[in-house]
Protein backbone atom coordinates (compact mmCIF):
# COMPACT_ATOMS: atom_id res chain seq x y z
CA UNK A 1 0.00 0.00 0.00
CA UNK A 2 2.90 2.30 0.86
CA UNK A 3 4.59 2.13 -2.24
CA UNK A 4 1.29 3.19 -4.25
CA UNK A 5 1.60 6.35 -1.92
CA UNK A 6 5.24 6.34 -3.08
CA UNK A 7 4.46 6.59 -6.61
CA UNK A 8 1.58 8.71 -6.18
CA UNK A 9 3.96 11.36 -4.34
CA UNK A 10 6.14 11.12 -7.48
CA UNK A 11 3.61 11.70 -10.04
CA UNK A 12 2.67 14.40 -7.96
CA UNK A 13 6.15 15.90 -7.98
CA UNK A 14 6.69 15.46 -11.71
CA UNK A 15 3.18 17.39 -12.15
CA UNK A 16 4.32 20.22 -10.39
CA UNK A 17 7.88 20.10 -12.37
CA UNK A 18 6.27 20.42 -15.42
CA UNK A 19 6.36 23.66 -16.30
CA UNK A 20 9.95 24.51 -16.01
CA UNK A 21 10.17 20.75 -18.00
CA UNK A 22 8.35 22.27 -21.16
CA UNK A 23 10.47 25.27 -20.80
CA UNK A 24 13.78 23.31 -20.91
CA UNK A 25 12.86 21.16 -23.45
CA UNK A 26 11.83 24.12 -25.95
CA UNK A 27 15.21 25.79 -24.83
CA UNK A 28 16.74 22.59 -25.61
CA UNK A 29 14.89 22.15 -29.07
CA UNK A 30 16.48 25.79 -30.02
CA UNK A 31 20.23 25.36 -29.08
CA UNK A 32 20.01 22.02 -30.96
CA UNK A 33 18.17 24.04 -33.70
CA UNK A 34 21.63 26.53 -33.79
CA UNK A 35 23.88 23.46 -33.77
CA UNK A 36 25.29 21.62 -37.37
CA UNK A 37 26.33 18.14 -37.69
CA UNK A 38 28.20 16.91 -40.85
CA UNK A 39 27.90 13.83 -42.60
CA UNK A 40 30.24 12.94 -44.97
CA UNK A 41 30.42 10.07 -48.10
CA UNK A 42 33.72 9.05 -50.34
CA UNK A 43 36.12 10.12 -47.90
CA UNK A 44 34.59 13.87 -47.87
CA UNK A 45 33.72 14.42 -51.67
CA UNK A 46 30.00 14.63 -50.45
CA UNK A 47 29.39 16.40 -47.42
CA UNK A 48 25.39 17.04 -45.63
CA UNK A 49 25.35 19.80 -42.81
CA UNK A 50 21.80 19.38 -40.81
CA UNK A 51 20.63 20.48 -37.48
CA UNK A 52 19.90 19.40 -34.31
CA UNK A 53 15.98 19.04 -35.01
CA UNK A 54 16.73 16.80 -38.69
CA UNK A 55 16.94 20.30 -40.81
CA UNK A 56 18.99 19.59 -43.74
CA UNK A 57 21.27 23.22 -43.74
CA UNK A 58 23.43 22.51 -46.43
CA UNK A 59 25.18 19.86 -49.25
CA UNK A 60 28.76 20.29 -50.74
CA UNK A 61 29.30 18.35 -53.35
CA UNK A 62 33.05 18.75 -54.82
CA UNK A 63 33.41 18.43 -58.68
CA UNK A 64 35.59 15.08 -58.19
CA UNK A 65 32.09 13.60 -57.01
CA UNK A 66 30.24 14.63 -60.34
CA UNK A 67 32.81 12.15 -62.71
CA UNK A 68 30.41 9.34 -61.48
CA UNK A 69 26.96 10.44 -61.29
CA UNK A 70 25.17 6.65 -60.76
CA UNK A 71 27.04 6.83 -57.74
CA UNK A 72 25.69 10.45 -56.73
CA UNK A 73 22.73 9.36 -55.49
CA UNK A 74 23.77 6.68 -53.03
CA UNK A 75 26.43 9.24 -51.37
CA UNK A 76 23.93 12.25 -51.11
CA UNK A 77 21.91 9.93 -49.39
CA UNK A 78 24.58 8.01 -47.14
CA UNK A 79 25.85 11.61 -46.29
CA UNK A 80 22.64 12.55 -45.48
CA UNK A 81 21.82 9.80 -43.13
CA UNK A 82 25.05 10.51 -41.58
CA UNK A 83 24.21 14.15 -40.82
CA UNK A 84 20.43 13.27 -39.29
CA UNK A 85 21.71 10.64 -37.14
CA UNK A 86 24.35 13.12 -35.45
CA UNK A 87 21.69 16.10 -35.29
CA UNK A 88 19.67 12.92 -33.43
CA UNK A 89 22.85 12.69 -31.35
CA UNK A 90 22.68 16.00 -30.60
CA UNK A 91 19.07 16.71 -29.49
CA UNK A 92 19.40 14.00 -27.57
CA UNK A 93 22.50 15.65 -25.48
CA UNK A 94 20.70 19.01 -25.37
CA UNK A 95 17.39 16.76 -23.75
CA UNK A 96 19.79 15.13 -21.28
CA UNK A 97 20.84 18.80 -20.31
CA UNK A 98 17.72 20.07 -20.28
CA UNK A 99 16.68 17.73 -17.81
CA UNK A 100 19.51 18.37 -15.14
CA UNK A 101 18.49 19.84 -12.20
CA UNK A 102 14.52 17.94 -12.44
CA UNK A 103 14.12 15.63 -9.93
CA UNK A 104 12.63 12.79 -12.24
CA UNK A 105 11.43 9.40 -10.65
CA UNK A 106 13.99 6.67 -11.30
CA UNK A 107 14.18 4.80 -14.47
CA UNK A 108 11.67 7.41 -15.85
CA UNK A 109 14.94 8.71 -18.38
Amino acid sequence: MFDGLKGMSDVMKLMGQAGKMKENMAQAQERARNRMAVGEAAAGLIKVTANGIGEIIAVRVDPEALKDPELLGPLVVAATNAALNKGKEVLAEEMRTAMKGIDLPPGLM
